[in-house]
């Protein structure tokens, strides 16, 4: 996907939570646990098999009348600086009675869109992306939910499916309290 595609495909996603607003859907209500702000221990596989330990942060708020939500996602770099690092929006299509979600960077030249359901106390969605490798498909998976704390784990597959790569990326989730 060029980076016009994106773009398009991203204000498409946009334009469809700027439809009319009604109130909260139910279902939505689910997904309130992630409002607020967020410290992450997280992990992402590199290249040569091992595991890289990071530290992000994020915000997650409502957005369009709280039907959908969004979180800006920082990590911390090599200087020790936060930095922005992407947004991901969240609704639920009561229409199709599925989650939405889509992840960009920020500069766009990382996105993935996916789907998924609630089920067994976790949501689980799948999606379709590019990065820096190419064109991959995500499952990801919100499990240990707890209003303070949950856990996230993505696996990625850049081979139509043939073979994953397991907790490509993954992180516990602490609420961050005042003063932390």
């Amino acid at each position: 996907m060029n980076l016009k595609e994106k773009l398009i495909t991203l204000l498409l996603f946009i334009s469809f939570f700027n439809s009319p607003i009604q109130a909260q859907h139910p279902e939505f209500k689910k997904m309130d646990f992630l409002i607020g702000e967020w410290r992450f221990d997280a992990k992402s596989l590199m290249p040569d098999g091992k595991y890289q330990p990071q530290e992000f942060y994020s915000k997650v708020e409502y957005i369009n009348g709280g039907n959908s939500s969004r979180d800006d996602f920082h990590f911390k770099n090599q200087n020790g600086d936060w930095m922005i690092y992407g947004s991901t929006v969240r609704s639920y299509d009561s229409q199709a009675g599925k989650w939405k979600m889509l992840w960009y960077n920020y500069n766009l030249s990382f996105v993935t869109q996916m789907e998924g359901d609630f089920r067994d106390e976790e949501f689980h969605f799948t999606g379709k992306g590019t990065d820096e490798r190419g064109s991959y498909i995500e499952k990801i998976v919100f499990y240990d939910i707890e209003n303070d704390k949950y856990s996230w784990k993505g696996d990625r597959s850049y081979d139509d499916g043939k073979t994953w790569m397991k907790n490509f990326f993954s992180y516990t989730a602490y609420r961050k309290k005042a003063g932390n």
